[in-house]
């Protein structure tokens, strides 16, 4: 019984040090936090952030300076604009300020030339993600849509106004896949965990499934994996700027591409 209660008093003795580490991090945080919106730029991205520290706001500049034109020349990205980074400190501010209604998302893009992100640390996440990743992910969202338009751009006998913008939205919204969409993203970011993968491949989930499923981002890094190494990654924005056509870019149907997808993560992951 004695040794019971003393296991028990040093577990709580634990759970109080914890705690107290805990919340004094915390506070130290919230004193060194930029609490005025602040601005850090480069050459193709400008980053306006408040609440977080200016060395994280930093990280994730460079994290976007060191992927710019790896990615960029990988997709065969046309010109493009720099690019507005908007981070926010809390998902209330996020969710404010991109419009989206109970979101719990980390990020997401606003056209080709912008993005918010909702900067998740310890602090305010059980399972906070990485976030230079995650502003890559966004980033390449960023890459895809300058793709498309300029295609669109480059086809369209009315290239400007509301008229090609709704044009372009309704072919967009339409036609192009969902699981492209992610997970070519977390590909070019790097973001993949095998637990994750092997949880996500469960039952065998087909690419129209994923076109409506989070699962997208447990398994979308391999779904690109198997492109590249069965075909090859030129084969990638041949993808994008076909709207994900698997039979007339790699030659196989869906029915058999997610076969060989299976075998391949069966084998790899």
């Amino acid at each position: 019984m004695k040794k019971l209660k003393a296991i028990l008093v040093s577990l709580l003795l634990m759970l109080a040090g914890w705690q107290c580490c805990f919340f004094s991090a915390m506070m130290i945080r919230s004193f060194r936090v930029e609490k005025e919106q602040s601005k850090l730029s480069s050459t193709n991205f400008q980053i306006s952030y408040q609440g977080i520290l200016k060395q994280e706001a930093a990280a994730i500049l460079k994290s976007l300076e060191e992927n710019y034109h790896p990615i960029r020349t990988a997709l065969y990205d046309p010109a493009h604009e720099p690019i507005h980074v908007f981070i926010h400190a809390t998902q209330k501010q996020f969710n404010t300020a991109t419009g989206l209604i109970n979101s719990t998302a980390n990020g997401t893009s606003r056209g080709p030339n912008a993005f918010h992100l909702h900067y998740q640390t310890w602090f305010n996440s059980i399972f906070p993600a990485n976030m230079p990743k995650v502003a890559v992910h966004e980033f390449t969202h960023c890459v895809q849509l300058n793709i498309l338009i300029q295609e669109a751009i480059s086809k369209s006998n009315d290239p400007v106004g509301a008229s090609f913008d709704k044009a372009f939205g309704k072919q967009f919204s339409e036609n192009y896949p969902q699981w492209y969409w992610e997970a070519l993203c977390d590909y070019e970011a790097g973001i993949v965990n095998k637990v994750s993968v092997r949880y996500g491949m469960k039952g065998n989930p087909t690419l129209e499934s994923l076109n409506n499923s989070n699962q997208i981002y447990n398994v979308g890094y391999a779904i690109i994996d198997y492109i590249v190494s069965k075909w090859g990654k030129e084969k990638l924005p041949e993808l994008i700027r076909t709207y994900g056509d698997l039979e007339k870019v790699l030659g196989v149907s869906e029915t058999e591409f997610e076969k060989g997808w299976y075998q391949f993560v069966s084998e790899n992951y």
